[in-house]
């Protein structure tokens, strides 16, 4: 018998949870979807702050094969740039 409850209790526990893993993907989805909607509807909305991208932007041009480049290079002055092509690559992708 104690088998058999500790048996429920695991599976009771594993139900639990993948019940708040769903519910911390339904969360973050609707952030998602708020964001896309903030920039469908043309507010500027930043997900990271302007130095992170930069550093995964040169961490990206550093992976790179040899002949590739990213377009707009990875100078601080163009981050901003890759702001505004980044929400219209969203934007497209969500009214598609």
């Amino acid at each position: 018998m104690n088998i058999t409850f500790y048996a429920q209790s695991n599976v009771l526990l594993a139900i639990r949870q993948l019940e708040f893993a769903l519910l911390r993907l339904i969360q973050q989805l609707n952030k998602l979807f708020e964001v896309v909607q903030c920039m469908i509807q043309g507010y500027p909305v930043k997900l990271i702050n302007p130095t992170t991208l930069h550093n995964i932007l040169r961490n990206v041009s550093l992976n790179l094969q040899d002949g590739y480049e990213l377009i707009l290079g990875t100078q601080m002055d163009n981050v901003y740039s890759y702001y505004d092509l980044i929400s219209v690559t969203l934007v497209r992708i969500f009214t598609l």
